[in-house]
C-alpha cells in the first residue's frame, strides 16, 4: 500500500478499476492480470508482519537513559539545555540522584523576561525556584494503558519510571506511546 503511489499515479476523485487487494485471493489469475506485479509484491511483503510480543508495561517502551537537569542549575542556563535537548519537561535530579521534581519550559518561562532584545532571568533563580515538586512516578512494570491515563488526566508530557529504591531508571512520554504505536504493525500496544 505504501508504495502503490510510486506504481500507479492517480487524480484526486478518480476512481480505480482494479480490484482491492484485501478483498482478493492474492494467486487468482483475474488479479495477477489487472494489477502490476511490484503492487502484489509490496503487498505481500508488508503482509508477512512479523509476530511481535504486545506491549503491556512501561519498561518495554520507556527511553532510557533518562536526560535530567540539576537542582542547582540557573535558570537561563536551564532554558539553553532546554533548547538544545527539544524536550518540553525533564525530571530534575538532587544531589542524591533522586527526583526532586520536574520541569517544563513553561515553568523556566515564568522567571524569563526580554527587556531591550536580551533576555534576563528575574530575581537571579534557579531550577528548584521553578520545578514542580509534585512529581507523579510509576514502576517499570506498571501497566502502559494506566500510564496514557495518568498523562491524559492530568495533562502530562512525562511520566518519569522508577525502580524500587526509587532511583529514575526511564521516561514514558507522548513521543515513546506514539512510536510504540507506529512501529508495531498488528497495533497490539491495547490489546
Amino acid at each position: 500500500m505504501e508504495n502503490l503511489r510510486k506504481v500507479r499515479k492517480i487524480q484526486a476523485n478518480q476512481k480505480l478499476d482494479s480490484p482491492t487487494i484485501e478483498n482478493q485471493d492474492d494467486t487468482h489469475p483475474a488479479l495477477e492480470a489487472k494489477v502490476p506485479g511490484n503492487v502484489l509484491k509490496s503487498y505481500r511483503e508488508a503482509a508477512q508482519f512479523t509476530e511481535r510480543e504486545p506491549i503491556y508495561h512501561a519498561y518495554q517502551l520507556m527511553s532510557h537513559p533518562v536526560t535530567t537537569v540539576p537542582l542547582n542549575m540557573d535558570i537561563l542556563a536551564a532554558r539553553r539545555f532546554f533548547q538544545k535537548q527539544g524536550f518540553n519537561q525533564m525530571p530534575v535530579l538532587s544531589a542524591q540522584h533522586r527526583i526532586a521534581g520536574m520541569l517544563s519550559i513553561k515553568d523556566l518561562l515564568q522567571f524569563i523576561i526580554i527587556e531591550d532584545g536580551k533576555v534576563r532571568n528575574l530575581n537571579d533563580k534557579i531550577v528548584a525556584d521553578a520545578m514542580s515538586k509534585e512529581v507523579i512516578t510509576a514502576h517499570p512494570v506498571s501497566d502502559i494503558r494506566r500510564i496514557a491515563q495518568v498523562m491524559q488526566d492530568y495533562r502530562l508530557h512525562c511520566v518519569p519510571i522508577v525502580d524500587d529504591q526509587d532511583s529514575l531508571v526511564g521516561i514514558v512520554s507522548h513521543s515513546d506511546i506514539l512510536r510504540s504505536v507506529t512501529n508495531d504493525p498488528p497495533l497490539n500496544l491495547w490489546t
